[in-house]
């Protein structure tokens, strides 16, 4: 095996790796979010979700482009500009700790979050609703070109879909449900990466 069959195999070892590891640290992000007084393990925990969810929906994308190059260009350009929304999102996490371990006032909470709701949210939903938008795509990408059981697609699908509902909303029952969807396809991919991925640009059919 020559040096780019190794590096391109390397990738999707990679993305198998990440693909798992972000969606379980997501899963822990939310758990830690919801269960109070957690919000600096939440944010940091979120953050690495993201950053694992870059190398990972580029794996993804890799594997669409000789059948579907547009989506797989498309997605992942928005996965990618997703996870950096994500990340700036689970770093206001972080300022709110910060902010209630120092002492800050409630008067001067209720202020802060009145400016961030009015002005910071939209611009901060505007970038990371991409995420959600790029997994549609992707999934969108494996439904039709068929390398994968039709149930992958679906729940990543149905994932993305409910994912922003929960997270922006903040509905504790519907992020972890999103989550829950997501978790089983992303990590069907990434064991599948690990195991008998074929090369990029290489696709094996499904097998009923």
């Amino acid at each position: 095996m020559d040096e780019t069959l190794l590096a391109e195999r390397l990738q999707e070892r990679i993305a198998g790796v990440c693909l798992i590891a972000g969606a379980l640290l997501m899963a822990a992000s939310t758990f830690l979010e919801f269960a109070g007084g957690l919000l600096f393990g939440a944010g940091l925990v979120g953050m690495l979700a993201y950053l694992c969810f870059i190398p990972a929906t580029l794996g993804i994308a890799r594997s669409l482009r000789p059948r579907a190059p547009r989506l797989s260009v498309w997605g992942g350009l928005l996965a990618t500009v997703g996870c950096v929304g994500g990340v700036t999102f689970e770093t206001a996490l972080l300022h709110e700790w910060a902010e209630r371990t120092a002492g800050t006032p409630e008067m001067a909470m209720l202020a802060i979050s009145a400016v961030v709701k009015g002005r910071l949210f939209p611009v901060l939903v505007l970038f990371g609703i991409q995420f959600s938008i790029s997994l549609l795509v992707l999934g969108v990408g494996l439904w039709r070109i068929g390398v994968v059981p039709r149930w992958v697609p679906v729940l990543l699908g149905c994932g993305a879909l409910l994912f922003p509902f929960g997270h922006i909303g903040n509905i504790q029952l519907v992020t972890h449900l999103a989550n829950l969807l997501l978790i089983v396809p992303m990590v069907w991919l990434g064991l599948r990466a690990l195991t008998n991925a074929p090369p990029q640009g290489v696709a094996i059919p499904a097998v009923a």
